[in-house]
């Protein structure tokens, strides 16, 4: 498979879910730059913007957000091959998902989500693997390649994203390997982290100062939940986007084992959850028709605020 995975000349379309995260951008580019310095003719379309922490990476500027209009559409029913990547639906590519249905492209999915659905040709799932880019370091053959350095990095990203900046409970030594092989091979490890998580804009940090304010226990303080209206949003010139990574500050809070972020955005609540020891949220994200690992998951509810916060309190109390 690694040998003839992109053995097509082309056209291809590359892309990833809705709200990418740096696992997900650093995969397309990483995909991009392999297919570049291969000759082959390459169009990146995301559902959403590339987030602004991201867009130093190399090869950003090639990311257009996808409006569905007749010019795009035809570029994916032109394609050869069309490459979806850290995603387990075409759901999550919104109206995207459904030109690529429509195509006649042979659809390559390479994800770590779990329970994928059946949509691709090619489907390469490993539910084991830390992040996409992890996979990815595997089946791209780069090394010596014109974008060595290009790749390295993104893949690097994603795979430093993707693990918590190595803590999360899949960092292992293969991962610490794999890091150690990406910075050989030109990824700057204190750049990445400093372009990604150092760069913080004044209003964010202040809105994550109330996000913080806003942290209620429940369950003998085994659950935190951390609460944001459009509001405040609206107060501090933020946009969603803004919140990554807030959520993961309730689990540093002494004792809990189940974080949630509950954000009102154009009438639904959108819900971020995670979980540590042996508590897990991959279920509970997906009975609300959302997804993700079994420690780090998502969903949009539409309820209110308070109606979700009580919901996801009663929810809790099985599994903390």
């Amino acid at each position: 498979m690694k040998a003839n995975l992109f053995e097509s000349d082309g056209p291809y379309v590359v892309t990833s879910h809705v709200n990418p995260d740096g696992d997900a951008i650093g995969s397309v580019l990483a995909v991009y730059h392999f297919l570049i310095a291969r000759g082959s003719t390459v169009s990146i379309f995301l559902p959403s913007p590339c987030p602004r922490n991201l867009q130093w990476l190399p090869g950003s500027e090639h990311i257009a957000v996808w409006n569905n209009t007749d010019d795009e559409k035809r570029v994916v029913a032109n394609s050869a091959v069309i490459v979806v990547l850290d995603l387990n639906s075409l759901n999550r590519l919104e109206s995207l998902g459904a030109s690529i249905q429509e195509s006649g492209a042979t659809i390559v999915n390479i994800d770590h989500h779990m329970h994928p659905e059946t949509f691709a040709h090619v489907q390469i799932n490993d539910e084991s693997a830390p992040s996409t880019t992890y996979m990815l370091a595997d089946l791209l053959d780069f090394a010596g390649s014109d974008n060595q350095s290009a790749i390295a990095t993104c893949l690097y990203v994603g795979l430093m994203t993707d693990t918590g900046s190595f803590r999360f409970p899949r960092t292992d030594a293969s991962v610490m390997r794999l890091a150690a092989d990406l910075i050989e091979s030109g990824a700057d490890p204190v750049k990445c982290y400093e372009m990604i998580f150092n760069v913080e804009s004044i209003n964010r940090t202040r809105m994550l100062g109330q996000a913080l304010a806003s942290m209620q226990l429940y369950h003998n303080g085994k659950l935190c939940v951390m609460t944001l209206t459009n509001d405040d949003l609206i107060k501090h010139q933020c946009t969603l986007e803004d919140t990554e990574g807030f959520v993961h500050h309730t689990l540093s809070v002494l004792g809990v084992q189940m974080g949630v972020l509950l954000i009102e955005v154009q009438g639904t609540i959108k819900c971020s959850f995670r979980s540590k020891g042996d508590v897990y949220v991959r279920d509970l994200a997906a009975k609300y028709g959302g997804g993700g690992h079994v420690y780090a998951a998502g969903a949009r509810i539409p309820k209110t605020l308070s109606e979700v916060v009580d919901l996801v309190v009663s929810e809790a109390s099985t599994l903390v």
